[in-house]
Order: structure tokens, then sequence, then C-alpha cells
């Protein structure tokens, strides 16, 4: 019998068709891989703008929230005030060390008048529940607390869940903060680092526990985009290896 390649079977509607395919996939995960890179550049970017905001020293609140524009995510803020502690809530839904949990929050208001909401830190969603009757409340009289100043974060809203002892918001949303407690609330809030009087211990010794910075590794994407062009790759040889198996079939 002849080999297929005299009749120029490679050219047929049906091996075009393939080789299209084939040739779109391929592109598809080369193009990817590099979108993986740019993430990884693009996260690369933002770390180091987060490591150069986190170095800085502490600034009072009042001095960030009378700037032009609001200072980015994560700058260091000193506020010194006299915590609303029956005005606090609850952040649904966050975890620590994978433990499933809340964020407790309470507002503070400054020598001045002004309310900041503090983000005091994690706690386990059985205190939230109310099965654990640890006293957490805020300290009482004027307290100083350092942490990182953050914008509001859209698109919140008020839970209706009847099990949790706090009312509790999905996100820290400033405008669904002011809708809950009523108060005029800055248009910053803190995520709490320490505070004196010093109120926080070790884990298991008392609640609530500081929300930790965030991790500023580079994340998955070298790997995910080594897995792309290895895919890619891996395409490749292995259509050529059935073109060459196609090629060195007789005719049928």
């Amino acid at each position: 019998m002849r080999p297929a390649s005299s009749q120029g079977w490679a050219f047929s509607t049906r091996w075009v068709l393939s080789h299209l395919f084939v040739l779109a996939m391929v592109v598809t995960m080369v193009n990817l891989g590099f979108w993986q890179i740019q993430r990884l550049e693009e996260r690369q970017g933002r770390n180091s703008e987060i490591s150069a905001i986190a170095e800085a020293e502490p600034r009072e609140i009042e001095t960030l929230l009378a700037l032009p524009t609001l200072p980015p995510d994560h700058t260091p803020a000193l506020v010194v005030g006299r915590y609303l502690d029956e005005h606090s809530f609850l952040v649904a839904n966050r975890t620590y060390d994978a433990e499933p949990g809340n964020w407790l929050v309470t507002p503070m208001e400054l020598r001045d008048g002004k309310v900041v909401v503090i983000s005091r830190g994690w706690v386990p969603r059985l205190w939230a529940a109310g099965v654990h009757d640890q006293d957490l409340s805020a300290p009482d009289g004027e307290v100083v607390v350092v942490g990182r100043a953050f914008k509001s974060v859209g698109g919140g809203s008020i839970g209706s869940d009847d099990i949790a002892i706090l009312t509790e918001l999905n996100r820290l949303d400033l405008d669904r903060v002011r809708e809950l407690t009523g108060l005029a609330a800055a248009d910053l809030w803190v995520q709490l680092d320490r505070q004196q009087p010093e109120t926080q211990q070790p884990r298991g010794a008392s609640l609530p526990i500081p929300v930790p910075p965030e991790s500023l590794d580079d994340g998955p994407h070298l790997s995910y985009a080594f897995q792309w062009f290895f895919f890619s790759a891996g395409a490749v040889v292995v259509y050529g290896l059935i073109l060459r198996r196609r090629h060195r079939e007789p005719l049928r």
C-alpha cells in the first residue's frame, strides 16, 4: 500500500481543522502563561509598595483624615480615643490559621469628637455565637491604638444571623457601618496591631487576636505559568507524535 502522506491527508478538511484547533489551544496556553507572569510582576510591585508603606512611622489618624486624598491602605496609624463598646459589631467569615470566625469591631471616639472604626481582632465562631462566655468588652477610658489604616470596602451588607450575639456585616463598608451604628464614622478604619492598655494575650489566653499583616509572598503565579508553558509544550509534542503515526499509516 502507498503511504498516507502521498495523498495529502494532512491538508484534508478534517486535519486542517485539527491543526487549527491544536494551534489555538497552544496559543491560548502560552498566553495564559504570560498572563500569569504579568500577574506575578503586578503582585511583586504591589508587595513592594505595601512594604514601603508599612515601614513608615505611624501617623495620627487626625493627620491622615485631613490629607487632600485618603492615604493608601496599610498606612500605619495612631489612634487615641475612647471605645464606644455599645456599638460593637462583627465582620463575618474571617479566618485565623484556617479556623473560621469573625472580626470584632468597635468604633472609637477621638478627642475631637470624630469616630473611627477599629477592628480589634479575630474571634472564633463559637464566641460569636455565644458559646464561649469570655468577656471581650473594650477597655474603659482612653486607649491608644497602633494599627493599619484602610479605606472603606464597598458592597457591604448588614447580616440577619440570629445566632450571632452581635450584628454582623459581611465586610467593612463604612456606609453600612454608619447605617448600623448611627455614628458619623470617618472615612478610614483601622486594623489594630497593638494598644495601650494592653488586652491582647497569646492565643488561648485571651481574645480577640490581632489580625496579622497581609502575606507578601509571590503567590502561585510562577508555578501556574510553568504549568501553562509545560501544557503547551506537551500539546505540541503529543500532536507531533500523532501526526507522525498518521503519516506512517497505510491508506485505508
